[in-house]
């Protein structure tokens, strides 16, 4: 569920984006074009300001969980083990 949501919203902010070029292009009047565009990307920002909190949430919540290379406290001992091996074969 957390990924659909991440999905949607990453959606969401590239057709808010597609929408700001659509009038930044296609409006004759260029003050109307203008204060489309900005409307446009200003829910684009608005969109990724939520998406950013959303992702902070759900690690905290642990609905997502960050890999290894990420977070390298939660290794286990086979990839220990792989990484004493490299360590010693390049000495």
């Amino acid at each position: 569920m957390t990924k659909i949501i991440i999905i949607i919203l990453f959606i969401a902010m590239v057709v808010s984006l597609g929408n700001g070029l659509y009038h930044l292009l296609k409006t004759p009047d260029e003050r109307d074009a203008g204060d489309k565009v900005v409307k446009s990307l200003t829910w684009r920002i608005s969109i990724w300001v939520v998406l950013f909190l959303f992702i902070l949430l759900a690690i905290k919540m642990e609905w997502l969980k960050p890999s290894n290379s990420v977070n390298p406290v939660n290794f286990n001992q086979e990839q220990q083990q792989r990484i004493d091996a490299d360590k010693s074969q390049q000495e």
